[in-house]
């Protein structure tokens, strides 16, 4: 998607996790868009992609960097 890049979250072990990125994607006020998730949306662990403004990449690093250590979870914009 042009303007946009893929944020990966690697290792969410639960579903407060995943809520996790994404309170922290509304606090930051970015327009996100989930993506699809691995190996599927119902089972953990599993693997989160989200669309973020490439604008807001490094930002968005930066914020689920301090929630990785939290949570145990690997966040990156590819």
């Amino acid at each position: 998607m042009e303007g946009q890049t893929m944020l990966r979250v690697d290792d969410v072990k639960d579903e407060a996790a995943l809520e996790a990125v994404r309170d922290a994607l509304d606090r930051l006020d970015v327009d996100y868009r989930f993506a699809r998730a691995e190996p599927n949306e119902d089972s953990f662990p599993q693997t989160a992609y989200f669309y973020v403004p490439e604008a807001a990449a490094d930002t968005v690093e930066d914020a689920l960097r301090e929630l990785s250590e939290e949570h145990g979870f690997d966040a990156e914009t590819l």
